[in-house]
Formats: structure tokens, sequence, C-alpha cells
């Protein structure tokens, strides 16, 4: 019945749903003027990638991707659909296609790709196709984010042309009707990261912060100059002395002095200044200042700095803590946006199977301490069982009848035991002699 419920829904909505009068995105449709068929260009996409292989930005990268890409996940049928044997079937194929989505990519990889473009240059692409065949219906490949370009007039049915890909970085000087390859939208599934109405693109957090770690990097090249001497520190006045004598001079301290291990001695009637051209030591090098770019690099990406390596004033307190705040508000916001793409674009919109559901298992951590607290509060209100507890748990009943018992059943079975000073377990060996408590008397037990 669910089945049929949401194709009767879809075709509603398909002959009944109503066109829409706003235009999408009509301030760059005004700017590029009548022509629908090429893209809005997205500026500095090289630089993007220039950027993202630089030390910072690409372990800002790494902290989201690796631990997406690293995710344990399952497609499963919906809740309404999970006693039906052809729903266990359909999501048997497309977990098998998902695990080897194309002739090269794993599914890791493929995820690997998508986050990445997606963080560089807020959309992550990838290319859909379905075929004929039963036992490989579903086909993906990574596509370069960068060189797809949507359409703001787009109509909005999934068969029409909704996105471009030009060739290279060039972005419109280089496409043209002819060199631009058309793509319908239901080929394309486009993650955005922070979308707008004003922009068909998304916001990467590199995106964000381009500038911060176009200054990191020149104050990183600016302190590597300092520190292997590039750049003096000094300048030397040597008052109204004239070329030739200052070219001497240079002459003797290069041959006489530098490496000779003498003690130079000069003499002259002028008295030489010496004047400094910047601040020595650790505040030449601005470290501050770096540090203060790579903190900013890190709100960015909404992780804590110690991930990007700065780890002062950091205790196992705030350490855990940190760590905790990065999976809620950089990984966790990511794994659901991909399920969500994947359950809508691809499992209900290409295959036309709205019964399945996509999702990452262990997404939501939980606090193993407080967890064995609240077990033990439950436990000791005789509200739960060992064999209950361990069900909850994911693990097998106790191997004894006492996982059924409740704490207080523990107790009463306790008491009477001290009581008649004997052990009756039930699950002990029966070959096992009795235990009986000793009452005193002589070794040979009279």
């Amino acid at each position: 019945m669910g089945l049929f419920r949401d194709i009767k829904l879809w075709a509603a909505n398909k002959r009944y749903g109503p066109q829409r009068e706003t235009l999408a995105y009509p301030k760059l449709i005004s700017l590029m003027g009548s022509s629908k068929s090429l893209g809005q260009v997205k500026p500095t996409p090289s630089n993007l990638r220039y950027f993202s292989r630089t030390p910072y930005a690409r372990r800002a990268i790494n902290a989201i991707k690796q631990p997406v890409a690293t995710l344990q996940w399952e497609v499963v049928p919906r809740q309404d659909y999970a006693k039906a044997n052809q729903a266990l079937i359909d999501a048997n194929t497309v977990a098998r296609c998902l695990s080897q989505p194309n002739g090269q990519d794993s599914f890791r990889g493929l995820i690997e790709q998508f986050v990445e473009d997606a963080l560089i240059s807020g959309a992550g692409v990838i290319e859909q196709s379905v075929t004929g065949d039963g036992s490989r219906p579903l086909w993906l490949w990574p596509v370069d984010a960068l060189t797809i370009q949507p359409l703001p007039k787009w109509d909005g049915r999934p068969q029409s042309d909704r996105f471009v890909q030009g060739v290279g970085y060039a972005g419109g000087s280089l496409m043209s009707d002819v060199t631009a390859k058309r793509l319908a939208a239901r080929d394309i599934v486009y993650m955005r990261l922070n979308p707008a109405t004003d922009s068909p693109y998304g916001w990467g957090p590199l995106e964000i912060a381009y500038m911060s770690v176009a200054r990191q990097l020149g104050v990183a090249t600016y302190a590597a100059n300092v520190a292997s001497n590039a750049q003096p520190q000094n300048m030397i006045y040597a008052g109204e002395a004239s070329t030739e004598t200052i070219a001497a001079f240079r002459a003797y301290w290069r041959n006489e002095v530098e490496g000779q291990g003498q003690t130079p001695i000069i003499g002259n009637s002028i008295k030489p200044d010496v004047l400094k051209l910047h601040a020595g030591g650790d505040e030449a090098l601005y470290l501050k200042w770096q540090t203060f770019l790579i903190r900013e690099l890190a709100t960015a990406f909404g992780l804590s700095p110690q991930n990007l390596g700065l780890e002062a004033d950091v205790n196992r307190n705030t350490a855990e803590t940190a760590e905790d705040r990065d999976w809620d508000g950089a990984i966790k916001p990511m794994a659901s946006l991909i399920c969500s793409h994947i359950n809508t674009d691809i499992l209900a919109m290409r295959m036309g199977m709205p019964h399945l559901e996509f999702r990452f298992v262990g997404l939501d951590r939980e606090d193993e301490a407080a967890t064995a607290k609240i077990y033990q509060m439950y436990y000791s209100s005789n509200a739960i069982t060992p064999d209950e507890q361990r069900e909850r748990l994911g693990l097998p009943p106790m191997k004894s009848t006492w996982g059924d018992k409740t704490w207080a059943d523990v107790q009463i079975a306790m008491k009477a035991a001290q009581g008649s000073k004997q052990v009756d377990d039930p699950d002990l060996p029966e070959t096992a002699p009795p235990v009986t408590a000793n009452t005193g008397g002589n070794e040979d037990g009279s």
C-alpha cells in the first residue's frame, strides 16, 4: 500500500502541481541577459584548488572528509516497508551498487571526492545513470564541481538541462554552445553548502576563508625569509663615506673577517650608526598573527583550533569537549546532508525507490560513561534487567539465568544464600559438589 500511495502522489504532483511564478536568481539573469544556454561562472576556481593544498587548509579539509568517508553505512527499507520481501531485495541491490559505484571507485573514494569538492568550492557533484540491468541498475561517477555551471533559467523539470560542464577552469572564456556539455537535472547530484537565494552556488568553508588563507601564506613566506636571513634585520649608516670606501670595507669584511675567527680592527673619523629595519626574534616571525589566522581558518570550517595543531592551553577536559563539538558542528551536518541527497536525488527521484533509506551507522555518538550511569540507575531501581540492557547495546543475552533477574531478585537470592549458608547457583556445573560454609571443627569435619 505504501508504494502504490507514493506512485499516486508523484503522478498527482506531476499533473496538478502548481507552476512557479517567481524567477530563480533574478540578479544573475539580469546580468547575463536573455541567454539561457550557458551557466553562471564562479570566480577563482583555480586559486581555490591551489589553496586547498596548503598545510592548514589540507588539515581542515581532512578533519571533516576522512571521518565522513570512514563511517559505516547501510541501505534499509523504511519503516512502512520493513517487512516487504521486495524492499529487502531492492535494498541489497542498491547497497551492492553503492559499494562499487563505477569501474574505478569504491564508495569511500566516491564520497571523499564528493566531500572534497564541497568543502573547497561549496558544491559536490556526482553523475548518476540508471540502466535496465536488474543486478546493476545504478552507476555513479564523481565530477569536478568547479567545471559545473548551473543554469539560472532551469524550468524545474528533471529531464530538462539544468547544468553545463565547461573545459578547464577558464570559465566563460572557453564556454560556448559548442564546447559546453549540457546535463539534465536528473543526471546530476548537486550538493550545495551554505545555499542562498541570490546564487545557484553554495559557499564552501575554504572559499569563505580565502582571504585568511592568502594572508597566512604571505606571512609564512615572510617569516621563512626572515628566519633564513634572506632579509637582513639591520642596516649600517656610514655617514658621508663614498661608494668606493663602502665597497672596499665590504670586501675587507668578507675576505678578512667572515670565517677567519680574527677580531676586526677599523679606524675612521666618521662614527657609523646602525638602523633597525624590523623587529628581531620571535616578534619578527609574526607568530601571534599566524596563530590568529589559523584560528580564523578553523572557525570557517567549524573546527576547534586544536584540530589544526594549536594545542596551547589544552587539557584532557577541553580536548574532549572540543572533539565532541567538532563532531556535532562539522562532521554530523556533512554526513546528514550526504544522506539527504542520496535518499532524495538517487533513491527516490532517479531510481524510483522512495521506500529505501540510506543512512550512516554510528553517526550519533553517545557519552558511554553517562550511558553507563543511566543503566546503573535503571538497574538499581528495578526498571531493567541485564539482558534487556544488553539487548539495547546490541549484545546477546547472558548465558546465565541471572541475566533475566532484576536487582531486587538478585539481592533476595543473595540474602537467602547467606541465611542457608549454602551456595545454590543453578549455573554451576552439575558435577560440582555443593559449597558449604565452614562452621568450625576439626580438619576431618568432625
